[in-house]
């Protein structure tokens, strides 16, 4: 069942299928209280589902866009200072 038909929530197999991530990862996250983890919506006493617009802006935030050149300048070990040892 990859989405409710009602309101379009995904389950927890869908919405990990959809970040690419394992489904017992959601449920890990979840038991944890993981604060960075997808927000989700409980339905019912012991049903989460997931809204997909929720998980695309999650995924979204997390998303890392950093050009190769700038990237490159960074890890540079040349262009690294060095900091002072303890004295």
């Amino acid at each position: 069942m990859p989405a409710d038909s009602s309101n379009n929530l995904l389950s927890t197999k869908a919405a990990a299928s959809r970040l690419g991530i394992a489904e017992i990862t959601l449920r890990i996250w979840r038991w944890q209280r993981n604060p960075n983890q997808p927000p989700w919506v409980r339905v019912g006493s012991r049903i989460v589902k997931y809204d997909p617009a929720a998980l695309d802006a999650w995924k979204e935030s997390r998303t890392h866009n950093q050009s190769r050149k700038a990237a490159k300048k960074d890890c540079d070990p040349r262009r690294q200072r060095r900091r002072p040892g303890p004295q």
